[in-house]
């Protein structure tokens, strides 16, 4: 997937399928949004991986309302 030409793909709200392409080793950037609610419960962000995934924090972005916006691309694995 990765090499056939075309633009990139984006995800929204979808743990499964970021799970899914998480552990093909298929996403270059994750691009996670903080929002200050809390819930109590939830669905897990990624559920389902097998091996832990270590992540470097490329940059941060704070809005107005609250959210935050943290830019992580996976460590290569050695």
């Amino acid at each position: 997937m990765k090499q056939q030409s075309g633009k990139d793909m984006v995800i929204f709200g979808s743990g499964s399928l970021v799970s899914a392409f998480t552990q093909s080793g298929l996403i270059d950037d994750y691009r996670i949004f903080i929002n200050p609610v809390v819930l109590g419960s939830g669905k897990p962000m990624f559920k389902g991986l097998n091996e832990r995934l270590k992540l470097k924090l490329l940059s941060t972005k704070r809005f107005r309302c609250g959210v935050v916006l943290l830019q992580y691309t996976p460590f290569p694995s050695s």
